[in-house]
């Protein structure tokens, strides 16, 4: 998969039964760190300087400390390979 400028797809089902209306992000996690992209329209914005495996993950939130926690991990892992 080449990262540069391409968007990763996704679908969810809400199961609060709500329409809440709360933010998703897509969390790249790759050498160690993590980059928060929104998830909008059923996709995401994959960051342009990610290389090699890639961890991405659904997040209910985008922390100021850059860290995926367990607490906001709705989905994932799944293990893409950047280039």
């Amino acid at each position: 998969m080449d990262g540069r400028g391409s968007t990763a797809n996704a679908s969810t089902t809400s199961t609060t039964g709500g329409g809440g209306g709360s933010s998703m992000f897509c969390a790249f996690t790759n050498q160690a760190s993590t980059q928060f992209t929104e998830f909008s329209s059923g996709g995401c914005e994959v960051p342009q300087n990610l290389m090699g495996i890639t961890y991405l993950s659904l997040s209910s939130a985008n922390p100021a400390s850059g860290q995926l926690t367990d607490d906001i991990t709705v989905a994932g892992p799944v293990v893409i390979a950047a280039s």
